[in-house]
């Protein structure tokens, strides 16, 4: 019984991808006898109380919980008067990869207790996003004491039924109508290395929704007892001094917070759980700054790993600088990289962002100046200045950059007519902007309008306290109107519906800091129309069409970079109206998984669903051979 409630959801979600609600001959259902039905519910979130995080008072979310239409039917699929499971261990690699589907629709896992009794012992699931003091289960106490802290932040574990409960009695919305529970785990600790005193009862004391609670029952086995179908390492900010969401403004990040922040960990955490129910876990490193992540070892942390899937997320944001610049999640590129790449090695591929070679790809912004003369990608000129040239002479550095990015435009123009373009007239450049590469939320963007601009950018951008940066990008300028972000998810070649942005954002830069691009207004697309194309739809959807077949040619260009293509691609599209009914475009930036979101109300579940059937689409890992 126990192991048809814990996939039953999983099944429907699968089944509803295949044609008539049927299985389709993806999946090997196992008839068993149908359990007492669980009474409908709707999850609620917020755990955490008790004194172990303080529970005097109803939790909140340290996240906003992901939209997910989260009401369970009241009993689980039957096929001919019985329940509907799958056996995970008779599953195929093919058949638990199929898995990937149930991501396609969220819901939350069912309530399968109907009564507890205080005293009882039982399977709880914790999860770390409920939690607003934090604490994790460690099985070491250095693992928990010393940095980087490393535990078990979601999974199950164990606890004890401190009152009675019944589910007449229980509203999903009321907190104090939850199970309260004592957690038997003896060793807690959040990411500052702090000790839980489970010596003491309210230390330990918590109300827990029941969906995340199991019963004990003699010839069952519930999720508690099962492999988990996915194991997650996530590397995320231990420091201090939080990570500062940005929910604020219109270049901030909505609640969903920026993508090394509580918020956006907490949210991707209640996808996950929405999504596959509690049959997954998830393994926390707490890392405090660059160098710890050389202590973090994946060989070591793969021996944890109990999954059939396994996978790692990296939130951070790598940057070329030496540590010590006191801003939160903020480490250095080659150290994060080099962490990324012994898991990998390791066998625990990324699934946030990217792989790391194909992140270094988008995060250095190297693709500027390597694809600048290609014509189909419409990349403004763009030339590198190495920091030697800078640090040596600025002038002559400014001097050399403009007249490189001269010889650029007469090469863009010699090339037209051979490459069947039309004619582009070549010349100098004389205003653009200056930026580096590994650098977030625009913070390292200048423009320049002369070479004594041009001069001050370069030192100022490269000379930098602890900056480690080889070079500086340069460019030239370009005029447009809006910059039209593309979110393109999922691409699959084969598919050309899936190469269409799911959703398009209209933005305009409304003001310049020391020349630096800070604020920027959103617009829908009837906005764009009356505020930057003169109310000419002719003319945008001209920018539009120009920008689908733009980002059809990057499409097939990633697909060189990576045999795999990536998850979600922000295909950022400068677009200008030139005259009645026509306009020009140029590639503005390539902005890899975890960009801002800026304000799609359906991008965190879009991306997140996306996000999680990407971390089945490997076959079900063996375990290893005894040697």
């Amino acid at each position: 019984m126990g192991q048809s409630l814990a996939v039953w959801y999983q099944v429907t979600r699968a089944m509803s991808q295949q044609p008539n609600g049927t299985a389709g001959g993806q999946y090997q259902p196992v008839v068993v006898p149908p359990p007492n039905p669980p009474v409908a519910q709707q999850v609620a979130e917020g755990k955490k109380g008790g004194g172990k995080k303080g529970q005097d008072a109803p939790p909140s979310e340290m996240a906003p919980a992901v939209s997910s239409g989260a009401l369970v039917s009241a009993a689980p699929p039957q096929l001919n008067g019985a329940v509907v499971s799958l056996s995970p261990p008779g599953l195929s690699p093919g058949q638990l990869g199929n898995l990937t589907a149930c991501a396609a629709t969220r819901r939350a896992p069912p309530v399968t207790i109907a009564s507890l009794q205080a005293g009882e012992s039982v399977d709880v699931f914790h999860r770390y996003s409920q939690d607003p003091n934090g604490y994790f289960m460690v099985q070491h106490r250095t693992a928990g004491i010393l940095h980087p802290s490393v535990g078990l932040t979601d999974g199950w574990t164990t606890a004890v039924v401190s009152e009675n409960w019944d589910i007449q009695g229980f509203n999903s919305k009321d907190y104090w109508t939850w199970p309260e529970i004592r957690w038997s785990h003896p060793l807690w600790y959040n990411r500052r290395g702090h000790k839980l005193d489970v010596s003491k009862a309210d230390m330990i004391t918590q109300r827990v929704n029941p969906d995340q609670i199991r019963q004990r029952m003699a010839g069952t086995t519930s999720e508690a007892q099962q492999q988990p179908c996915l194991t997650l390492l996530h590397v995320r900010w231990g420091g201090e001094q939080p990570v500062n969401p940005v929910t604020e403004g219109a270049g901030g990040w909505g609640q969903i917070g920026s993508t090394p922040s509580d918020n956006y960990i907490s949210s991707w955490e209640n996808a996950i759980f929405q999504t596959i129910g509690p049959t997954y876990e998830i393994i926390s490193a707490f890392y405090q700054g660059s160098e710890e992540l050389c202590k973090i070892h994946p060989p070591l942390l793969r021996h944890m790993m109990r999954g059939t899937h396994l996978g790692a997320c990296y939130f951070s944001w790598p940057i070329v600088f030496q540590d010590g610049h006191e801003f939160p999640a903020y480490v250095n590129n080659e150290k994060m990289l080099d962490l990324m790449l012994m898991s990998e090695a390791t066998g625990i591929p990324t699934r946030f962002p990217h792989p790391s070679h194909l992140y270094r790809i988008y995060a250095s912004k190297e693709w500027t100046s390597q694809m600048c003369l290609h014509p189909l990608l419409r990349v403004p000129l763009t030339t590198k200045v190495t920091r030697q040239a800078i640090a040596v002479d600025p002038k002559k550095a400014a001097g050399t950059a403009v007249q490189a990015l001269e010889h650029l435009s007469h090469c863009r123009s010699a090339w037209a007519a051979p490459l069947g373009q039309e004619a582009v007239k070549g010349g100098a450049i004389t205003k653009g902007v200056a930026k580096l590469g590994w650098s977030w939320e625009a913070m390292d963007v200048q423009a320049w309008t002369n070479p004594f601009q041009l001069e001050k950018a370069l030192s100022s951008l490269i000379e930098q306290p602890g900056s480690l940066m080889d070079y500086c990008i340069v460019q030239e300028w370009v005029d447009f109107d809006v910059e039209i972000r593309h979110f393109v998810v999922e691409p699959d070649l084969a598919d050309p519906k899936s190469l269409i942005a799911r959703a398009k954002i209209y933005t305009v830069f409304n003001s310049k800091e020391d020349g630096s691009f800070r604020n920027f207004d959103k617009f829908d697309r009837k906005r764009c129309l009356e505020v930057c194309f003169q109310h000419d739809e002719a003319a945008l959807d001209d920018a539009e069409r120009q920008a689908e077949v733009l980002i059809n040619h990057w499409l097939h260009w990633l697909q060189a970079q990576t045999h795999e293509m990536p998850v979600m691609t922000r295909f950022d599209i400068m677009a200008k109206r030139t005259g009645p009914g026509t306009a020009s475009i140029s590639t503005g930036e390539l902005t890899e998984l975890g960009a801002c979101f800026l304000g799609w109300p359906q991008g965190p579940e879009v991306v997140f669903g996306a996000m999680i059937r990407s971390c089945f689409k490997d076959p079900v890992i063996q375990p290893p051979c005894s040697q």
